[in-house]
């Protein structure tokens, strides 16, 4: 029997090596045409990344979550495409969510479409209110339950077959009637937008959703009516710490290439692994990673336990995951040079990397979650 330590290796080697001939061979072509890329999406479905922390009874693995970020890990490190991944991150929340909030109906009737390769989608966003998950969608009343409303810069929208949405329940009071409402994207009465044209993360499409009255019944109802803020914001810090384990996995094997290249590239008469400064842009990274991993381990031990510091870590998490792929991918560019600067694999995680200090929360929303946090637990 293996120890949980060499599974959870196993799984993210098995992935990482799926990911490397599906993600990673189509990457730049994914890229080149701005779009998701559906195949290998499927490909790692069949190969069962959704069921990994799904008990057996739902149609999962019966592992743990831990064993899903290993396997999470794996697809960052392997495919090594950072859009396809931030995709990867709205779906587990998700699923997380139905496992663990949703009634047998609603696990009967979400689970198998998103364990098979379904995408799923978590839509926020309003066009008054950026990230503030106040302003959101209404229902009308209890007897015609209509889903009306907008919800822009959605992760997955323009290819999503599940949306998530935080409204309003008409018939509780406007002060606590948050609700989160699971919606078939192929309903008639939802309308989506192209998507975005962005800087980076060309796979991983955003876009507009616009509800024209959607049908509401109770299997689409997540949650007590009302609790959606509640469980959005478990939703959200799950989300976050991901992002934390994105970044170290996606920067672990820069580092490789960076010291490789340093050791066989020369200038001024010295490989350039010779020249301080050369070094210190390396190290940088490498400090980066490992405190963007010691925080995440300790956000996701707080999230699994229910720790009451868990939202503040998962807020440290994502800050530091944006802050190190930034400044990890800046530094790659500028240890490479020219060719790091020339269109390809290097300057496409520079922009891809600049997209996560915006996606999940900006850096200043962090910093604002986390001294909430810290007033809250004094």
């Amino acid at each position: 029997m293996e120890s949980n330590t060499q599974f959870q290796q196993k799984i993210s080697d098995d992935f990482a090596a799926w990911a490397r001939e599906s993600v990673g061979s189509r990457a730049d072509r994914q890229h080149s045409l701005r779009e998701f890329d559906i195949e290998s999406w499927r490909y790692l479905s069949e190969r069962g990344i959704w069921r990994i922390a799904v008990p057996a009874e739902l149609g999962g693995e019966n592992n743990t979550w831990w064993d899903f970020i290993a396997a999470f890990q794996g697809v960052a490190r392997g495919g090594r495409d950072l859009g396809f991944c931030l995709s990867m991150v709205a779906q587990a929340g998700l699923i997380r969510a139905l496992v663990r909030q949703g009634t047998p109906e609603q696990q009967k009737t979400w689970l198998p479409g998103l364990l098979n390769g379904q995408v799923s989608s978590m839509a926020l966003t309003e066009e008054s209110g950026g990230s503030d998950i106040s302003k959101m969608a209404v229902t009308t009343g209890p007897h015609d339950a209509l889903l009306s409303g907008t919800k822009v810069h959605i992760t997955n929208a323009p290819v999503a077959d599940v949306i998530l949405v935080l409204g309003r329940s008409g018939d509780l009071e406007p002060k606590a009637n948050a609700t989160l409402f699971m919606v078939d994207a192929s309903d008639p009465r939802l309308l989506r937008g192209p998507a975005e044209t962005m800087l980076g993360n060309h796979t991983s499409p955003t876009g507009r959703l616009d509800f024209d009255g959607v049908p509401i019944a109770p299997v689409n109802v997540l949650g007590e009516p009302g609790n959606g803020l509640h469980l959005i914001h478990e939703i959200i810090a799950f989300d976050r710490l991901l992002y934390g384990m994105l970044a170290t996995a996606y920067l672990d094997p820069l580092i490789d290439d960076l010291l490789n290249f340093v050791h066989e590239r020369r200038a001024f008469h010295a490989v350039l692994a010779d020249h301080q400064y050369v070094q210190g842009r390396i190290t940088d990274i490498k400090f980066a990673v490992e405190s963007t991993r010691g925080i995440s381990r300790s956000a996701m031990e707080a999230v699994m336990s229910g720790s009451a510091d868990a939202s503040l870590l998962c807020s440290i998490a994502k800050y530091q995951a944006a802050e190190s792929l930034r400044t990890g991918t800046e530094n790659a560019l500028r240890i490479f040079g020219h060719s790091g600067y020339e269109e390809g694999w290097v300057s496409r995680s520079v922009r891809d990397a600049l997209g996560a200090v915006i996606a999940g929360g900006t850096a200043e929303m962090q910093k604002k979650n986390a001294f909430t946090q810290m007033v809250a637990l004094r």
